[in-house]
C-alpha cells in the first residue's frame, strides 16, 4: 500500500485517541480520510433503497419434547414396588406395563368392593325368593319387605365400595375383578405408560415407596420435538404459522432439520425484547435432544417491499450494529442500524438509515478500525 495504517491515524484528529471500545460513542461519530490516501480509494458507496426481498430471520432457540408427547407417571395411592418391569431407556408401548406396586389401601378397597358384591347377588336373590313366595301366597308382605330392605341396603354398600374403587382403578380392571385376580395378589397393581415413547426416567427400586406427589416414571415421545426460537420485537412481522424453518445443532455439522412454525407467542419478554415461537420438526432418529441449543432460520415466504442495505455495509462494534454513512469531504458517519431479515445479499434496515442515504459497502473495515481505536470525533 502507497500509505501505512499509521500515516493514516495520524492525518486524523485524534480526539479521543486511547479509549475502551465501551467509552467510545458510536451514533454520530465522524471518521475521516485523508483525500488520496489508499483507505479513501478503496471505499465504495451504495445507496440506500427499497427492495422486494423474501428473508430469512435467524434466531437462537433450545429443543424441547412436544409438550403433548411427554407422560409423566405416579401411583394414585401410597404405595411400594414390588417388581421393575421395562427398563430405563427402552421403547415401550401406550399399556404396557413398566413396575408392579402393592397398596395395602388398595387390597382393602378390592375386598371390601368384592364383598359388597357378593352381598348384593345374595340379597337380591333372596329378595326375588320372597316375591315368589309372596306370589304363592306362602310368604307374608312384611318377610318380601324385609328382603328388600335388605337389597337396598347391600346395594347401597355395593356403590360406596365401587365409588371408592373406582378412584384407585381403571373402569375396564374394576368390572373384570374377581377373587382370584388370575394368581395375583388384591394389593398388587401396575403403573402403565399412557403413550408409545421412551421410558426416560425411572427413579425407582424394589422396597421403596411411591406416594401421590412423587413423579418417578417419565415417558417421552420423541418422533417429533419443539425448537422454541427467540424471536426479536423487530421480526415479527415475518413470523407466521405455516413458515419453513431450518435447525442446527453443534452436536451434528453440516446437518440441517426442517420443520414449520406452528405458533408465535403473544407476550414479549420485557428483558430481552424477543417473543417465542414454536417450530415443530420431525425427529425419526431422535437425534434432537431436549436441552439442546439450536440456531433457527424461518424463512419468510411472504415478499416485502423494504429498505435494504447490502450485508457488506453492516458492520459489528461492540454489541452494536453500524453503518457508515458518506458525509462528504472525506468523512464518514457512523450509524447505529436496527435489522430484520436478511436475504440476498441484502438486509433489512428497519431504523438508523434513510432511502437515498449513501453507506460504505466496501473498504469500511479501517473506519471500523479507526472507530474503535478512539480516533473518530
Amino acid at each position: 500500500m502507497k500509505t501505512a495504517a499509521l500515516a493514516i491515524i495520524a492525518m486524523l484528529t485524534p480526539l479521543m485517541a486511547g479509549a475502551a471500545l465501551s467509552q467510545v460513542q458510536l451514533d454520530g461519530s465522524v471518521v475521516k480520510l485523508a483525500a488520496g490516501s489508499d483507505a479513501a480509494s478503496e471505499i465504495v458507496l451504495t445507496s440506500i433503497a427499497r427492495k422486494q426481498i423474501i428473508g430469512e430471520i435467524a434466531a437462537t432457540a433450545t429443543i424441547e419434547p412436544d409438550a403433548g408427547a411427554v407422560a409423566h407417571i405416579t401411583s394414585r395411592i401410597p404405595a411400594r414396588v414390588v417388581k421393575l418391569v421395562a427398563n430405563l431407556g427402552e421403547h415401550v408401548r401406550a399399556g404396557q406395563t413398566l413396575v408392579i406396586l402393592s397398596s395395602e389401601e388398595l387390597g382393602r378397597a378390592k375386598a371390601e368392593y368384592l364383598k359388597t358384591k357378593s352381598l348384593e347377588e345374595i340379597a337380591q336373590q333372596n329378595l326375588r325368593r320372597e316375591e315368589e313366595l309372596y306370589a304363592k301366597k306362602i310368604a307374608p308382605m312384611k318377610d318380601v319387605l324385609d328382603a328388600r330392605a335388605a337389597r337396598d341396603t347391600a346395594l347401597a354398600q355395593l356403590k360406596a365400595a365401587r365409588e371408592t374403587l373406582r378412584l384407585l382403578i381403571p373402569p375396564g380392571e374394576l368390572e373384570r375383578l374377581t377373587w382370584s385376580e388370575n394368581g395375583k395378589a388384591l394389593s398388587d397393581f401396575p403403573l402403565t405408560s399412557p403413550i408409545d415413547g421412551t421410558l426416560v426416567k425411572r427413579d425407582l427400586t424394589i422396597g421403596t415407596m411411591v406416594d401421590r406427589e412423587d413423579d418417578p416414571l417419565v415417558v417421552m415421545n420423541l418422533d417429533q420435538v419443539w425448537v422454541i426460537a427467540a424471536i426479536f420485537e423487530h421480526d415479527l412481522a415475518g413470523v407466521r404459522d405455516g413458515e419453513s424453518a431450518s435447525i442446527t445443532v453443534e452436536a451434528y455439522p453440516g446437518r440441517t432439520f426442517k420443520g414449520k412454525v406452528t405458533y408465535v407467542g403473544n407476550e414479549i419478554d420485557r428483558t430481552n425484547r424477543t417473543v417465542q415461537a414454536r417450530i415443530e420438526v420431525p425427529n425419526p432418529d431422535h437425534a434432537l435432544k431436549p436441552g439442546m441449543f439450536a440456531h433457527a432460520v424461518i424463512e419468510v415466504s411472504e415478499a416485502r417491499r423494504v429498505l435494504v442495505a447490502p450485508e457488506t455495509a453492516i458492520f459489528d462494534v461492540g454489541s452494536e450494529k453500524i453503518a457508515f454513512v458518506a458525509a462528504g469531504n472525506g468523512e464518514y458517519t457512523a450509524r447505529r442500524v436496527q435489522l430484520g431479515a436478511a436475504a440476498g445479499g441484502f438486509v433489512e434496515v428497519l431504523s438508523g438509515l434513510r432511502e437515498g442515504e449513501r453507506v460504505v459497502s466496501r473498504g469500511g473495515l479501517v473506519l471500523k478500525t479507526l472507530l474503535t481505536r478512539g480516533t473518530a470525533s
